[in-house]
């Protein structure tokens, strides 16, 4: 059985990190040859924002896409995050379990309650963070898409399902909403219904946006998280990205790799044809070619 794994050097500690994984093999990671309990603890030691059509979601799609981006950063930049969301995760699970059950048994109020508290105390530590985070995002995000599009607006928001963010208001609103909540079966309230507001041009980006738009406010989303992440961590993440050039013209191009370049240390971009990156960019790149599943590095 083969297993493919990934290996990195890291400055200024040099720290290795392998990732191990094979068919019908369990997906494995070590830091300096020492395995690790869990792979998910390998999240936050190589830090990087990824760019890719998939990532067009959190302009076009839902808010489950749009949460997903915020758990994705938050989780690297906060060891705090990933413990709050996986202990939110389990205890929402369970309670969800408990209103089902609830609508052909009897539950005792206790029962809700001591998951009702787990919801509100790592739920209050989710949102506390988001809207740091996004408050933080929210300027650098403007100015970027304002360089990249000539001008154009771009306006970010936290939109949490409903305006309560501390423990004691949280526990509240599952106590109130208990009843309604055993008919539907789920819970209503909560960090698991958040979304993020985006506009472009003062407009909604899903539904008014067009495709070079919304992709032009999609790098510029990616390029802001980095710099928000470069100013906590003290040092640049890896920026990738892939297959950027789709759907913007040759002036939104230039200003995102002019943008990029301004914003980012190490960067790995992939694309179609390499002459899209213009001469400056293939100048003080290294170029690798891919064909028939081969890879060349292309002489300078």
């Amino acid at each position: 059985m083969t297993s493919s794994f990934f290996n990195s050097g890291l400055e200024p500690n040099e720290t290795s990190i392998r990732v191990d994984m094979g068919v019908g093999k369990r997906k494995r990671g070590l830091v300096n040859r020492i395995a690790l309990k869990r792979a998910s603890d390998l999240m936050g030691r190589l830090p990087c924002v990824a760019f890719t059509n998939e990532d067009l979601a959190i302009l076009r799609g839902e808010p489950t896409d749009r949460r997903a981006f915020l758990d994705t950063t938050l989780c690297q930049l906060f060891p705090a995050y990933l413990g709050h969301l996986a202990a939110y995760k389990r205890a929402l699970e369970q309670r969800n379990a408990l209103l089902k059950f609830a609508q052909d048994q009897f539950v005792g109020v206790e029962q809700f309650e001591s998951w009702e508290e787990e919801l509100a105390v790592h739920g209050a530590g989710l949102r506390s963070l988001r809207a740091s985070f996004i408050g933080s995002l929210r300027g650098p995000a403007e100015a970027i898409h304002s360089e990249m599009s000539g001008g154009e607006s771009f306006v970010l928001s936290f939109l949490p399902k409903e305006d309560r963010f501390s423990r004691e208001e949280l526990l509240g609103a599952y106590a109130v909403g208990r009843g309604y909540e055993i008919q539907r079966g789920s819970t209503q309230v909560g960090p698991h219904r958040d979304d993020l507001g985006l506009t472009v041009g003062g407009r909604e980006a899903r539904a008014y946006g067009s495709q070079g738009q919304q992709r032009t406010a999609a790098i510029s989303l990616k390029l802001a998280t980095l710099g928000v992440m470069t100013d906590h961590l003290g040092s640049a993440p890896i920026l990738l990205l892939d297959d950027v050039f789709s759907e913007l013209d040759a002036s939104r191009r230039s200003r995102m790799l002019e943008t990029a370049a301004t914003h980012t240390g190490q960067v790995v971009l992939t694309c179609t044809e390499a002459e899209q990156a213009g001469i400056k960019v293939l100048e003080s790149s290294t170029v690798f070619r891919v064909q028939s599943g081969v890879v060349h590095e292309e002489a300078r």
